[in-house]
């Protein structure tokens, strides 16, 4: 999750590297971990491979925020999860300057092709938040934000089958954390005709932390609401399979009911439809997502970015078995969200002067996350 104003990088907390380098060393050490090589659906438990990529992110890839030693890990460690469900990974990479340094960061690409001419998007961010002058991060676990959107993602990517009507990619952004740097590039390399063969966009981000679940359509469909259909369809799964979830009962005025914000669904809001997965509680606090619970035992009500929360120990003693259900929900929902989204039919492609106004206005929407 992004913050509404950015923070200083403390350069004693830990060391930047101006160019993300796959290690050989880096590459053998990692590829051991592959949960479940080439699995299929039916082998194991909803949330299982979720679960164990958000723990190994947790424990080994702590710290992973941009320009790092473990940004670059966990590259090379997706991509070798990837390669282990059977899939071919690209790396988009793009360069951009952070604290007057230039530094090059990727996007990873997971495709599974499809049929139809038509494709979906699904994206998690993989970096954590930086170190500040205040802050030391270089051992933020960042178990919720966002390697439980990340562990998600990664089951999705091995639960779905080798033969799909739609084109599906799995994207995994670098450089969130810092103003949605890497989704942004992503979409803005996108071409007006694969916007147009886009059906919508899904973001996972900070899926355990939160006194509720939440799917949210993006802000384009309070000017789009034929684009709040797949946020129904996320409830109505959810609710089809007992699991509680909600969407944004709008009591901000400055966040329109059923909408979502402030993560790298920003980057596509506006010029198609996006889902938005997230666990918080927008009953509370000032009403925008960002207090995610009432639970007194979580300072100030949120974790966002903090070493001494955002990390498996702390989770596991405040909400027991709240990582392993999640996890579970969340993956249940959203593999069942992508078959079906694959078997509806293909709405007609959105006007030349609705994607001009749409890609004019996007770039107006981007969000800071309060800073902590």
């Amino acid at each position: 999750m992004i913050v509404r104003s950015g923070k200083l990088f403390d350069k004693s907390a830990g060391q930047r590297i101006g160019k993300l380098t796959v290690i050989s060393a880096t590459l053998s050490a990692i590829a051991s971990f592959i949960p479940f090589s080439q699995a299929k659906a039916a082998d194991f438990d909803f949330g299982e491979t979720a679960v164990k990529n958000i723990n190994y992110l947790s424990k080994n890839l702590k710290g992973r925020s941009v320009g790092t030693a473990k940004e670059a890990e966990t590259v090379d460690y997706l991509v070798q999860q990837l390669k282990g469900f059977d899939y071919t990974p690209t790396l988009q990479p793009f360069d951009y300057e952070f604290e007057e340094q230039s530094l090059t960061s990727y996007n990873i690409v997971a495709e599974r092709p499809g049929t139809s001419g038509k494709q979906i998007l699904l994206g998690a961010h993989y970096d954590n938040e930086t170190s500040s002058s205040t802050v030391d991060r270089s051992n933020l676990e960042g178990t919720n934000d966002n390697a439980s959107g990340v562990g998600v993602l990664l089951e999705l990517a091995q639960r779905l089958e080798t033969d799909t009507n739609h084109t599906v990619k799995f994207l995994f952004f670098g450089a969130e954390e810092i103003g949605l740097v890497g989704s942004e590039y992503y979409a803005n390399s996108l071409n007006p005709k694969e916007i147009d063969d886009t059906l919508l966009m899904v973001n996972l981000d900070s899926l355990i932390v939160g006194d509720k679940m939440y799917f949210n359509a993006g802000r384009g469909a309070t000017e789009n609401p034929s684009w709040f259909k797949y946020r129904d369809l996320a409830l109505d799964i959810a609710k089809e399979n007992d699991i509680a979830a909600e969407s944004n009962p709008g009591f901000n005025e400055n966040y329109p009911e059923g909408t979502g914000c402030c993560s790298d669904l920003e980057s596509f809001d506006q010029i198609m439809p996006v889902l938005a997965a997230e666990a918080t509680n927008w009953d509370i606090g000032e009403k925008d997502g960002y207090t995610q619970t009432s639970n007194p035992k979580v300072p100030g009500g949120a974790t966002w970015h903090d070493p001494a929360t955002d990390n498996r120990q702390f989770i596991n003693d405040v909400f027991p078995g709240l990582i392993k259900e999640r996890a579970r929900n969340y993956t249940i929902v959203l593999d069942q969200f992508i078959d079906e989204v694959n078997t509806q039919s293909v709405p007609e492609p959105m006007s030349v002067f609705g994607l001009i106004v749409g890609l004019g206005s996007a770039g107006m929407l981007l969000k800071r996350r309060k800073p902590m």
